[in-house]
């Protein structure tokens, strides 16, 4: 029986450890696109008031 739970243990630290991994990836995915269309828009209302 005790067996049983460190198999059952084991097994759900790593499903754990695998959907944190792919949980940051995704998180990191859009912060990149979040950060690249800020910087985007910021530089064209920027450009925009320069030329006001």
């Amino acid at each position: 029986m005790a067996d049983n739970l460190c198999d059952i243990d084991s097994a759900m630290n790593m499903i754990k450890e695998e959907i944190i991994k792919e949980l940051s990836e995704c998180v990191s995915k859009q912060n990149d696109t979040h950060y690249f269309s800020q910087s985007s828009s910021k530089n064209l209302s920027f450009s925009d008031k320069t030329l006001d």
